[in-house]
């Protein structure tokens, strides 16, 4: 029996909005030609994870996250809508995450609270990628042309929050 609840179902969930959104993103410009791709990966990852070959699942986990950026890039590339783009790649995100963070409480013996711990990793990665995905969505929305003293500052602020974030959720 597992010892996590939600994070299972909503791996799942966030691996299909990903790979949805993508396909239908693409499809729509014309490029259905890669959409078996995604179907066979998203199949593959989901088949390991319910043999429970977790670092399997891991593993097609991380090669699922690289195609469908990849994906999500050609599909702005093309004019694909970049709102579909967006949920694809944040939801590909969330189930990369789920992905890794199961195999970690897999990998355990036992492990006390679990449920507090899956609890709280959720509540993480939901303020995550809300505030990821306001920001995304704000971004997509201004259009601007920026200096590259700014674009470099921006992103060593990126860098800066980025770390900070990971400092904190480490001590917690």
């Amino acid at each position: 029996m597992s010892m996590l609840t939600w994070t299972p179902r909503l791996l799942l969930a966030a691996m299909s909005i990903a790979l949805g959104t993508l396909s239908l993103g693409l499809a729509l410009r014309d490029a259905a030609i890669f959409i078996p791709i995604f179907i066979a990966l998203g199949a593959a990852w989901a088949y390991s994870r319910h043999r429970r070959h977790y670092g399997l699942a891991a593993a097609l986990a991380n090669l699922t996250f690289t195609a469908t950026v990849a994906g999500a890039a050609v599909g702005l590339l093309i004019g694909a809508l970049s709102a579909l783009m967006l949920l694809s790649v944040v939801a590909t995100l969330t189930a990369w995450d789920l992905a890794h963070f199961e195999q970690r409480m897999q990998a355990l013996a036992r492990v006390e609270r679990a449920g507090d711990i899956e609890r709280r990793h959720i509540r993480w990665l939901i303020a995550a990628v809300l505030g990821g995905s306001a920001l995304a969505g704000l971004a997509l929305t201004i259009r601007a042309t920026l200096s590259f003293a700014m674009v470099f500052a921006l992103g060593l602020l990126a860098a800066l929050a980025l770390s900070w974030t990971i400092n904190v959720l480490r001590r917690e």
